[in-house]
């Protein structure tokens, strides 16, 4: 016998995109797993998303029209390829469960189907959500406020900087520092380094003496979700991430291990520093890249005679690329090698007309900066020309 287990209606576009927002959490490489699956729960005239792979859970909240409470896991590629495809402004689910359905079998019969008479009506299977993993809330004495606008600008510039090589684990993602009402972002691979502090207004209220640092992937979840309301919440507790924006939710599990000191490396002074226009310069830039080689991309700049001199080339097929620029600049010769992809990565995610270059010799990082913003800064070390 088929009993009513759980029911909701609601827009489907709203449904479809609360599923968007997250999907890249799940673990799609182990299909078939728990983790393959969403957790869909219908409480207080509203039903959750959630996915998670163990690591990082996230969950979107929409409100419903008709519901009757109830929770199932149910296939998330399923799911969301027919939620996507239903002809129909709203969203009709019934979840059944089969009291007499032999040990072993789905759990419950999902039914979905639209208001409308072309939208097409599917059948799939659901099951318990008893083993799905929990998403905890932090309490708001917890919390500290971030404008949407700032950690997301903090986050684009200094993403690019994250490692993407495992074995150095703590590199994986960006630490989050706070010292009173100062915020710090600061992404590092070891070849490169971004660091960027914003003035919140009140206080930071983040684990003192520990370095907080965030996986990448729970950092772009976070740039997923911070674009649909104006503030961030964010909190630390023990070892884990919790982050409230508007109708969503996110924890994660923070990297153990020690942060570089960031501040170590910086140079205490820079004998040479040259203002540019940054749309001129990564023009520039993007000419000579195509003669690198992957994976170092290794470029060659020259300062001598009030021009900057860019090169490169590919050993393997003999090609050859060089720009030269004017530049203010009369000082003896001065010449850097460096990775040319992670200067435009740095260069791309800044928004401001003109930059600062600072070097001081080849075997020292060139260092660049917003001209207009002192409490941005970036480093690429320097490769042996």
């Amino acid at each position: 016998m088929q009993v009513l287990h759980m029911k909701f209606q609601t827009h489907k576009d709203s449904i479809d995109k609360a599923v968007r927002r997250i999907d890249a959490i799940i673990p799609h490489r182990d299909m078939g797993t728990m983790l393959s699956n969403l957790l869909v729960a219908v409480e207080a005239k509203q039903v959750s998303i959630t996915a998670s792979d163990m690591e990082t859970t996230a969950r979107i909240t929409v409100p419903v029209e008709d519901g009757k409470p109830g929770e199932f896991i149910v296939p998330a590629k399923q799911f969301q390829e027919y939620v996507g495809s239903l002809v129909s402004k709203d969203l009709i689910v019934e979840v059944e469960t089969d009291e007499a359905a032999e040990e072993g079998a789905a759990a419950f019969r999902v039914n979905l189907r639209g208001t409308s008479d072309a939208s097409a009506r599917y059948v799939m299977p659901g099951n318990s959500a008893k083993h799905f993993p929990t998403l905890n809330r932090l309490s708001d004495a917890k919390l500290f406020s971030v404008s949407s606008a700032i950690i997301e600008e903090m986050i684009r510039k200094t993403q690019y900087a994250i490692s993407q090589e495992d074995n150095r684990y703590i590199y994986n993602g960006i630490c989050f520092q706070g010292n009173g009402d100062q915020l710090t972002l600061v992404g590092t691979d070891g070849r490169r380094l971004a660091a960027i502090t914003r003035k919140l207004g009140a206080a930071i209220n983040l684990p003192a003496g520990t370095d907080v640092v965030v996986h990448a992937k729970a950092i772009r979840e976070m740039q997923k979700l911070i674009d649909v309301a104006d503030e961030v919440m964010i909190g630390v507790e023990q070892r884990d991430l919790f982050v409230r924006v508007g109708d969503a939710q996110l924890s994660s599990r923070l990297l153990e291990g020690k942060f570089p000191d960031y501040k170590r490396v910086l140079p205490q002074d820079i004998a040479v520093q040259i203002e540019m226009g940054r749309d001129k310069l990564i023009e520039a830039l993007q000419q000579i890249r195509p003669v690198t080689e992957p994976p170092s991309n290794q470029c060659r700049m020259v300062l001598e005679d009030k021009k900057m001199h860019i090169s490169g080339q590919s050993s393997g097929q003999g090609s050859r690329a060089e720009i030269a620029i004017e530049v203010d600049y009369t000082g003896e010769k001065l010449e850097i090698g460096f990775n040319i992809t992670y200067l435009i990565d740095i260069l791309k995610a800044l928004t401001c007309p003109r930059v600062r270059l600072g070097m001081n010799d080849s075997n020292k990082p060139l260092v660049v900066q917003d001209v207009d913003d002192p409490d941005f800064i970036a480093l690429v070390m320097p490769m042996k020309i």
